[in-house]
């Protein structure tokens, strides 16, 4: 009789420390913030509204392009859409489930023609306006049922960078 006893009394403290390791690893499971993923992209100032910002980055050649990569993107490996050789511009849509379309404008004949068409977006560069008096690219995003269409450029009445109504001008701050 002796021997089932202690059997029991192991049997009923194993069955308690199992049931009280049990409730500490799931109250420091809940306790411990979850592992996110959370992108640069994230930490970029958009207001409500905001679609996607752009960063002008210079005429003929790129300047700063490292200092917002750091500061807004996850990878420097940023695919570049050559248009004219003209301005540069970073464009980085808000959302990664962003449709985008780049046409091309014509001066001739007005028309646009479709030159690149991407269903999940990702920020991306791109080369336009050799003429100040005349955009050669129309930058189309499209998040859930919305659509967004801009050709960004140098404003000839003040010289600041205009992105369009639902874009953020990203500029470098110190």
């Amino acid at each position: 009789m002796k021997v089932k006893q202690q059997c029991m009394i192991w049997a009923v403290a194993l069955a308690a420390l199992t049931v009280l390791l049990t409730g500490c690893s799931g109250a420091a499971a809940e306790q411990a913030p979850p592992a996110q993923n959370v992108s640069k992209i994230e930490s970029i100032p958009f207001s409500e509204g905001q679609l996607y910002a752009a960063v002008y980055l210079g005429y003929q050649e790129m300047q700063d392009l490292s200092y917002y990569v750091e500061q807004y993107l996850d990878s420097g490996d940023l695919p570049i859409h050559y248009f004219s050789d003209g301005e540069y511009y970073l464009i980085i849509p808000r959302y990664s489930d962003m449709e985008l379309k780049l046409y091309q404008n014509d001066i001739q004949t007005g028309d646009s023609t479709l030159m690149f068409e991407d269903p999940a977006c990702r920020p991306f560069l791109i080369q336009c306006n050799v003429s100040d008096i005349f955009l050669d690219v129309s930058v189309c995003l499209t998040w859930r049922e919305e659509t967004v269409s801009f050709s960004p450029y140098i404003s000839l009445e003040d010289g600041g960078v205009e992105v369009g109504d639902r874009g953020l001008d990203l500029v470098r701050r110190e």
